[in-house]
Protein backbone atom coordinates (compact mmCIF):
# COMPACT_ATOMS: atom_id res chain seq x y z
CA UNK A 1 0.00 0.00 0.00
CA UNK A 2 1.29 3.26 -1.09
CA UNK A 3 2.12 5.63 2.02
CA UNK A 4 3.09 9.59 1.81
CA UNK A 5 4.01 11.19 4.93
CA UNK A 6 1.94 13.99 6.24
CA UNK A 7 2.46 17.53 7.21
CA UNK A 8 2.85 19.33 3.88
CA UNK A 9 4.94 21.90 2.57
CA UNK A 10 3.11 25.32 1.31
CA UNK A 11 5.31 27.82 -0.65
CA UNK A 12 5.25 31.17 -2.23
CA UNK A 13 6.95 31.58 -5.50
CA UNK A 14 10.32 33.34 -3.87
CA UNK A 15 13.75 31.71 -3.74
CA UNK A 16 16.04 31.97 -0.39
CA UNK A 17 19.08 30.82 0.30
CA UNK A 18 17.73 29.32 3.74
CA UNK A 19 14.02 28.76 5.64
CA UNK A 20 14.06 28.57 8.82
CA UNK A 21 10.63 27.34 11.15
CA UNK A 22 10.92 29.49 14.24
CA UNK A 23 6.71 29.53 14.80
CA UNK A 24 7.24 32.74 16.24
CA UNK A 25 4.52 33.58 13.93
CA UNK A 26 1.76 31.91 15.34
CA UNK A 27 -0.22 34.33 17.68
CA UNK A 28 -1.13 32.88 21.49
CA UNK A 29 -2.19 34.85 24.88
CA UNK A 30 0.76 33.48 27.67
CA UNK A 31 0.84 30.60 28.52
CA UNK A 32 -1.94 28.98 25.97
CA UNK A 33 -1.73 26.47 23.70
CA UNK A 34 -3.29 24.57 20.58
CA UNK A 35 -4.11 21.17 19.84
CA UNK A 36 -6.28 21.62 17.11
CA UNK A 37 -9.79 21.37 18.98
CA UNK A 38 -11.36 23.49 16.92
CA UNK A 39 -11.14 21.68 14.24
CA UNK A 40 -9.63 23.12 11.86
CA UNK A 41 -7.00 20.42 10.54
CA UNK A 42 -3.61 22.25 10.26
CA UNK A 43 -1.91 24.95 10.78
CA UNK A 44 0.82 27.15 8.89
CA UNK A 45 4.02 28.60 10.36
CA UNK A 46 6.73 30.36 8.24
CA UNK A 47 5.30 28.79 5.10
CA UNK A 48 4.91 25.36 6.21
CA UNK A 49 1.53 23.22 6.66
CA UNK A 50 1.71 21.30 9.99
CA UNK A 51 -1.32 18.31 9.82
CA UNK A 52 -3.03 18.14 13.25
CA UNK A 53 -4.98 14.93 14.47
CA UNK A 54 -7.39 16.13 16.71
CA UNK A 55 -10.27 13.39 17.23
CA UNK A 56 -13.23 15.32 17.26
CA UNK A 57 -15.68 12.39 17.98
CA UNK A 58 -13.94 11.85 20.94
CA UNK A 59 -12.57 14.88 21.93
CA UNK A 60 -8.55 14.21 22.41
CA UNK A 61 -5.75 15.08 20.31
CA UNK A 62 -4.59 11.51 18.61
CA UNK A 63 -1.64 12.95 17.01
CA UNK A 64 -0.06 15.14 14.35
CA UNK A 65 1.36 18.87 15.58
CA UNK A 66 0.42 21.20 18.09
CA UNK A 67 2.17 24.22 19.28
CA UNK A 68 2.38 26.14 22.43
CA UNK A 69 4.20 28.82 24.77
CA UNK A 70 3.35 27.16 28.08
CA UNK A 71 6.12 27.16 30.45
CA UNK A 72 4.70 25.06 33.70
CA UNK A 73 7.73 22.18 34.64
CA UNK A 74 6.36 21.52 37.45
CA UNK A 75 2.99 19.70 36.89
CA UNK A 76 2.62 16.12 36.32
CA UNK A 77 -0.15 14.83 34.43
CA UNK A 78 -2.13 14.84 31.19
CA UNK A 79 -3.43 18.07 31.84
CA UNK A 80 -0.05 19.53 31.37
CA UNK A 81 0.57 18.02 27.87
CA UNK A 82 1.00 21.42 26.51
CA UNK A 83 4.14 22.67 28.69
CA UNK A 84 7.83 22.10 27.55
CA UNK A 85 9.99 21.00 30.01
CA UNK A 86 12.56 23.57 29.08
CA UNK A 87 10.29 26.49 30.48
CA UNK A 88 10.31 27.95 26.85
CA UNK A 89 10.59 27.67 23.13
CA UNK A 90 14.51 27.71 21.70
CA UNK A 91 15.26 31.38 22.19
CA UNK A 92 12.06 32.56 21.91
CA UNK A 93 8.54 31.91 23.18
CA UNK A 94 7.15 29.93 20.92
CA UNK A 95 7.27 25.78 19.98
CA UNK A 96 5.97 22.87 18.16
CA UNK A 97 4.70 19.87 19.35
CA UNK A 98 4.99 16.76 18.09
CA UNK A 99 2.63 14.19 19.14
CA UNK A 100 2.86 10.11 18.40
CA UNK A 101 3.06 10.10 14.70
CA UNK A 102 4.11 13.47 13.63
CA UNK A 103 5.21 13.86 9.90
CA UNK A 104 6.56 16.82 7.25
CA UNK A 105 5.83 17.38 4.02
CA UNK A 106 8.38 20.04 2.39
CA UNK A 107 6.39 19.67 -0.63
CA UNK A 108 9.84 19.15 -2.96
CA UNK A 109 13.45 17.60 -2.22
CA UNK A 110 15.54 20.04 0.16
CA UNK A 111 18.16 19.91 2.76
CA UNK A 112 17.29 19.92 5.75
CA UNK A 113 19.87 21.16 7.95
CA UNK A 114 19.01 21.08 11.37
CA UNK A 115 16.31 20.93 14.41
CA UNK A 116 16.06 21.95 17.98
CA UNK A 117 14.59 19.19 20.43
CA UNK A 118 13.35 18.76 23.63
CA UNK A 119 11.08 16.78 26.19
CA UNK A 120 7.80 18.25 27.11
CA UNK A 121 6.99 18.14 30.61
CA UNK A 122 4.15 15.37 30.73
CA UNK A 123 6.73 12.95 29.48
CA UNK A 124 9.13 14.03 31.55
CA UNK A 125 7.58 14.36 34.47
CA UNK A 126 6.65 10.65 33.74
CA UNK A 127 9.34 9.07 33.33
CA UNK A 128 11.11 10.72 36.50
CA UNK A 129 8.57 9.80 38.97
CA UNK A 130 6.25 7.07 37.25
CA UNK A 131 2.49 8.02 37.15
CA UNK A 132 -0.14 5.01 36.80
CA UNK A 133 0.44 3.76 33.51
CA UNK A 134 4.34 4.59 33.07
CA UNK A 135 7.41 3.22 34.57
CA UNK A 136 10.07 4.99 36.46
CA UNK A 137 12.87 5.18 34.51
CA UNK A 138 15.90 3.80 35.98
CA UNK A 139 13.66 0.62 37.92
CA UNK A 140 13.37 -2.61 36.97
CA UNK A 141 9.57 -3.17 37.57
CA UNK A 142 7.02 -1.92 35.45
CA UNK A 143 4.00 0.74 36.69
CA UNK A 144 2.70 -2.00 38.05
CA UNK A 145 5.51 -3.06 40.31
CA UNK A 146 6.22 -6.35 38.30
CA UNK A 147 9.66 -6.98 36.66
CA UNK A 148 9.50 -5.70 32.88
CA UNK A 149 12.88 -7.09 31.56
CA UNK A 150 14.69 -4.07 31.13
CA UNK A 151 17.19 -3.88 34.25
CA UNK A 152 16.19 -0.19 34.29
CA UNK A 153 18.13 0.78 31.14
CA UNK A 154 15.34 2.68 29.68
CA UNK A 155 15.00 5.04 26.93
CA UNK A 156 12.89 7.31 25.08
CA UNK A 157 14.22 8.74 21.66
CA UNK A 158 13.41 9.52 17.91
CA UNK A 159 13.99 8.04 15.01
CA UNK A 160 14.24 11.21 12.48
CA UNK A 161 13.94 9.37 9.43
CA UNK A 162 14.26 11.08 6.06
CA UNK A 163 12.83 9.82 2.41
CA UNK A 164 13.09 11.53 -1.11
CA UNK A 165 10.83 12.34 -3.13
CA UNK A 166 9.82 8.52 -3.91
CA UNK A 167 9.40 7.79 -0.07
CA UNK A 168 12.51 5.92 -0.28
CA UNK A 169 14.27 6.38 2.71
CA UNK A 170 17.55 7.82 2.97
CA UNK A 171 18.84 7.66 6.42
CA UNK A 172 17.94 7.68 9.90
CA UNK A 173 19.00 9.76 13.07
CA UNK A 174 18.72 8.48 16.40
CA UNK A 175 17.73 11.08 19.37
CA UNK A 176 17.31 9.94 22.92
CA UNK A 177 15.05 12.44 24.92
CA UNK A 178 15.95 10.25 27.86
CA UNK A 179 18.38 7.50 28.36
CA UNK A 180 19.21 5.32 31.29
CA UNK A 181 21.23 2.60 29.34
CA UNK A 182 24.82 3.36 30.33
CA UNK A 183 26.41 4.00 33.58
CA UNK A 184 24.36 5.46 36.47
CA UNK A 185 25.74 8.93 36.40
CA UNK A 186 25.47 9.47 33.12
CA UNK A 187 21.52 8.49 33.07
CA UNK A 188 20.01 11.70 31.98
CA UNK A 189 15.80 12.86 30.98
CA UNK A 190 16.50 15.96 28.71
CA UNK A 191 15.60 19.63 30.34
CA UNK A 192 17.14 21.77 27.62
CA UNK A 193 16.95 22.70 24.11
CA UNK A 194 19.73 20.11 21.92
CA UNK A 195 20.56 20.99 18.41
CA UNK A 196 20.17 18.15 15.88
CA UNK A 197 21.99 17.79 12.64
CA UNK A 198 20.09 16.41 9.97
CA UNK A 199 22.40 16.93 6.97
CA UNK A 200 23.25 13.31 6.54
CA UNK A 201 19.71 12.79 5.77
CA UNK A 202 20.87 14.29 2.41
CA UNK A 203 18.07 15.75 0.04
CA UNK A 204 14.97 15.00 1.10
CA UNK A 205 10.93 15.79 0.87
CA UNK A 206 9.91 13.50 3.83
CA UNK A 207 10.55 14.05 7.64
CA UNK A 208 8.93 11.55 9.44
CA UNK A 209 9.08 11.57 13.80
CA UNK A 210 8.85 8.30 15.18
CA UNK A 211 8.87 7.85 18.98
CA UNK A 212 10.45 4.63 20.66
CA UNK A 213 10.25 3.84 24.29
CA UNK A 214 11.68 0.93 26.72
CA UNK A 215 8.58 0.79 28.59
CA UNK A 216 6.24 -1.18 26.25
CA UNK A 217 2.93 -3.12 27.51
CA UNK A 218 0.30 -4.37 26.48
CA UNK A 219 -1.29 -1.60 24.55
CA UNK A 220 1.98 -0.02 23.30
CA UNK A 221 3.75 2.78 24.49
CA UNK A 222 3.63 3.58 28.16
CA UNK A 223 5.48 6.67 27.94
CA UNK A 224 3.51 9.57 26.80
CA UNK A 225 4.19 9.86 23.38
CA UNK A 226 5.35 13.99 22.90
CA UNK A 227 8.20 16.20 22.26
CA UNK A 228 9.06 19.95 21.50
CA UNK A 229 10.60 20.92 18.45
CA UNK A 230 11.69 24.45 17.17
CA UNK A 231 13.92 26.38 14.88
CA UNK A 232 14.12 23.79 12.01
CA UNK A 233 16.38 25.01 8.82
CA UNK A 234 16.25 24.36 5.46
CA UNK A 235 18.97 24.97 3.66
CA UNK A 236 18.63 26.48 0.20
CA UNK A 237 14.94 26.10 0.01
CA UNK A 238 13.87 26.46 -3.52
CA UNK A 239 9.95 27.61 -3.45
CA UNK A 240 7.92 25.14 -5.80
CA UNK A 241 7.04 27.46 -9.63
CA UNK A 242 4.43 24.48 -10.23
CA UNK A 243 2.17 24.68 -7.23
CA UNK A 244 -1.80 25.24 -7.54
CA UNK A 245 -3.83 27.05 -5.19
CA UNK A 246 -7.51 25.08 -4.37
CA UNK A 247 -10.05 24.81 -1.79
CA UNK A 248 -12.08 22.18 -0.59
CA UNK A 249 -15.96 23.13 -0.81
CA UNK A 250 -17.75 21.94 1.78
CA UNK A 251 -14.71 21.81 4.80
CA UNK A 252 -15.63 20.38 7.01
CA UNK A 253 -17.14 18.00 5.29
CA UNK A 254 -19.47 14.55 5.80
CA UNK A 255 -21.21 12.93 2.95
CA UNK A 256 -19.69 14.58 -0.24
CA UNK A 257 -16.72 17.45 -1.18
CA UNK A 258 -15.97 19.13 -4.35
CA UNK A 259 -12.87 20.84 -5.82
CA UNK A 260 -13.47 23.77 -8.57
CA UNK A 261 -10.65 22.31 -10.46
CA UNK A 262 -9.83 18.72 -12.37
CA UNK A 263 -7.04 16.71 -11.77
CA UNK A 264 -6.49 13.62 -10.33
CA UNK A 265 -7.30 13.40 -6.29
CA UNK A 266 -5.35 11.27 -3.70
CA UNK A 267 -6.66 11.35 0.02
CA UNK A 268 -4.25 10.57 2.45
CA UNK A 269 -4.98 9.81 6.34
CA UNK A 270 -2.45 11.43 9.10
CA UNK A 271 -0.52 8.19 9.41
CA UNK A 272 0.54 8.73 5.84
CA UNK A 273 -2.25 6.01 4.44
CA UNK A 274 -3.78 6.75 1.15
CA UNK A 275 -7.58 6.17 1.18
CA UNK A 276 -8.91 7.37 -1.56
CA UNK A 277 -7.72 8.17 -5.32
CA UNK A 278 -9.94 9.48 -7.96
CA UNK A 279 -9.88 11.18 -10.85
CA UNK A 280 -12.40 14.14 -11.14
CA UNK A 281 -13.82 17.18 -13.46
CA UNK A 282 -14.24 20.14 -12.17
CA UNK A 283 -16.97 20.61 -9.28
CA UNK A 284 -17.26 16.54 -9.79
CA UNK A 285 -19.07 15.67 -6.49
CA UNK A 286 -16.40 12.94 -4.34
CA UNK A 287 -17.74 10.62 -1.65
CA UNK A 288 -16.37 10.75 1.69
CA UNK A 289 -18.90 8.82 3.75
CA UNK A 290 -16.42 5.17 4.00
CA UNK A 291 -13.84 7.70 5.85
CA UNK A 292 -13.32 7.85 9.65
CA UNK A 293 -14.49 10.94 11.44
CA UNK A 294 -10.87 12.99 11.38
CA UNK A 295 -8.30 15.16 9.59
CA UNK A 296 -7.16 14.51 6.26
CA UNK A 297 -4.77 15.56 3.26
CA UNK A 298 -5.48 15.94 -0.29
CA UNK A 299 -3.44 16.33 -2.83
CA UNK A 300 -4.57 17.51 -6.55
CA UNK A 301 -2.06 16.72 -9.07
CA UNK A 302 -3.19 18.79 -12.32
CA UNK A 303 -1.02 18.12 -15.61
CA UNK A 304 1.43 18.00 -12.94
CA UNK A 305 0.81 21.09 -11.28
CA UNK A 306 0.36 19.97 -7.75
CA UNK A 307 -1.66 21.60 -4.41
CA UNK A 308 -2.25 20.37 -0.58
CA UNK A 309 -4.56 20.79 1.54
CA UNK A 310 -6.41 19.78 4.67
CA UNK A 311 -9.76 18.22 5.12
CA UNK A 312 -11.77 17.84 8.12
CA UNK A 313 -14.11 14.99 8.16
CA UNK A 314 -17.21 15.29 10.50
Amino acid sequence: MKKIVLTIGLFVSVTTNAQTITFEDLTLAPETGWNGSDGSGSFTSNGQVFINGYNTGFGYWADGWGYSNKTNVNLAGYTNDMSCYAGSGYMSDNFAIGRQSSFIDFGSEKVVTSVQLTNMTYPALSMLNGDMFAKQFGTPNDANGQPDGTNGEDFFRINLIGRDADSIVTDTIVFYLADYRGADSLDYILTSWQGVDLSALGEIQYLAFELESSDVGDFGINTPLYFAMDQLVLSGAEIAENEIDFSVFPNPATNFISLKQAGKVSIYAIDGTVVLTKTIQENEPISIESLNPGSYLIELNNSGKIGRTSLLKL
